[in-house]
Parts: C-alpha cells; sequence; structure tokens
C-alpha cells in the first residue's frame, strides 16, 4: 500500500509537467543558497591547474564539427563565458557580458551545459533556458529558437519507465549527488547516435571524465540502453562492462515536442 501511494504521488507531481513520457521522476532538489554558491565557485576557480586528466582548454573530441574542451577536472571553474555570434556562426569567449545584439549566450566554458547548449544552437538554432545546474535541465518546459526568439514546447522521457527511446539530439540528464562533490551538479551529454538492436547510446559532452573520446570525431563515449517491456532504461555503464564506479544515476532524456 505504501509503494502504491509513492508511485501515484510520484504521477501527481509529474502532472504538473505537461509533454512527459514516463513517471517517477524526483523532485528537483533545492537550489544552493547564494552564500554556498560563492563559496564553492571560489573554490573551484583554484581547482583548473592541479591534478589535470588533460590541460584546461585542450580539445578532447568533436561531434558534427562541435569541439568539445577539457575542463581540467571535474569540478574546475574557470569565470569566461562562450557566446554565439549569430551573423558569422563563431563562438567567442568573454569574462563580462559583451553586450552585442548579435552575441547569444552559451554557458560557462568547458562545461557539460556549455556544450549540449553549444551542441543545439550550431546544430539546430535552438535553446534552453539558465539553470545552475545540469540536474535541473529534465525540468525545463519550454526552448527558444534564437533566430526567431520564438518560444516551443520541451519534451521529456523519464528513465526506467519511458516508452520513447533516445534518439539523436536529444540531451541525456543525470540527477545530482549532493554527497559527492564529482556529481553535485549531476551532468548533461548529447544523444550523437543510438543502436537500438544493440542497446548502446553514443554520447558527445564535455567535463565527464575530461579524457579524450573514444571515437575522436564522433562521441566521447557509449552507454547501455535496455528495453524492458517496452520500456527504456538508461545505465551509465559502458556496452559490454557490468561496472562503472564513478559514474552517475540518469535521469531521462529531454527534446523538443515531436
Amino acid at each position: 500500500m505504501k509503494l502504491l501511494l509513492l508511485l501515484l504521488v510520484s504521477q501527481l507531481s509529474l502532472a504538473q509537467l505537461d509533454n512527459t513520457d514516463g513517471y517517477g521522476l524526483r523532485e528537483k532538489p533545492p537550489a544552493f543558497s547564494p552564500e554556498h554558491n560563492k563559496q564553492l565557485f571560489e573554490k573551484n576557480k583554484a581547482l583548473c591547474q592541479d591534478g589535470c586528466v588533460h590541460e584546461f582548454g585542450v580539445v578532447l573530441g568533436e561531434s558534427q564539427g562541435i569541439p568539445a574542451f577539457s575542463n581540467c577536472q571535474s569540478q574546475c571553474v574557470k569565470p569566461e563565458f562562450s557566446f554565439l555570434n549569430l551573423q558569422s556562426g563563431k563562438v567567442s569567449l568573454h569574462k563580462e557580458n559583451p553586450k552585442d545584439d548579435n552575441l547569444h549566450y552559451i554557458g560557462l566554458i568547458n562545461q557539460c551545459v556549455e556544450y549540449s547548449r553549444r551542441w543545439w544552437m550550431i546544430n539546430h538554432d535552438i535553446t534552453y533556458g539558465s539553470v545552475d545546474s545540469a540536474h535541473e535541465i529534465i525540468y525545463l518546459t519550454e526552448g527558444k529558437n534564437i533566430r526567431t526568439n520564438q518560444s516551443f514546447p520541451l519534451a521529456r522521457s523519464i528513465n526506467s519507465t519511458a516508452e520513447r527511446p533516445p534518439k539523436i539530439g536529444d540531451l541525456v540528464v543525470y540527477y545530482p549527488d549532493r554527497n559527492n562533490p564529482l556529481w553535485r551538479h549531476g551532468h548533461v551529454a548529447v544523444v550523437v547516435d543510438v543502436n537500438l538492436k544493440k542497446g548502446t547510446v553514443s554520447l558527445a559532452e564535455e567535463n565527464y571524465d575530461n579524457k579524450k573520446w573514444k571515437k575522436p570525431k564522433k562521441y566521447a563515449r557509449k552507454i547501455s540502453l535496455y528495453n524492458v517491456n517496452g520500456h527504456y532504461t538508461l545505465l551509465d555503464v559502458a556496452p559490454n562492462s557490468q561496472n562503472n564506479a564513478t559514474g552517475g544515476e540518469i535521469s531521462g532524456w529531454i527534446y523538443p515536442k515531436e
């Protein structure tokens, strides 16, 4: 009876999110306080030179011509921001808002959110709204066309109960783990290939492990996809493997409403 009540509560909470495939999405955890955010920011700025997997800014790979750069190591935060020139299509970096109408904000450089926005913006002329942490993306209900400024609805599939499998261009979103500094903000990656027969999903991303991509011109890594009685589950485990000691938990995937 208790399990049934919990399931009903989950379904009721999801009723507030339109265009949702599946059920069971956890409630969004409260945001960090401004004071805590400032403390983390100052601490993490000092982590961009020591203990790098690859030096900050090194190209790790690219997908459809969109390069991904090393963030040194997962907790590093360098206070520079990328902007897309809507006329030239070029990306430029700025420490402050350039206040140029031709420049469209992408994000904090070499972070997972920045890469997913940049991939969407350059390949599809779309973006999504401001988030403090990557895990918040799964709860967004609206995107925007960067050329027309027209809004459109976003839809989401909930991991393990979804009837729609991930598709190319979807954003795979991870839950946060506040007790683990590496997963404090969750994660987001772009789906760049899906093989339903083999049960694999290929991802493009920044700041997952800051290693060179498995296929430098295609994707960073592959994870496992299962279809159980018509419901899809993504696991942060490589195909033909049973272990990912440092991996995260996937909440679902988000995309423009079809």
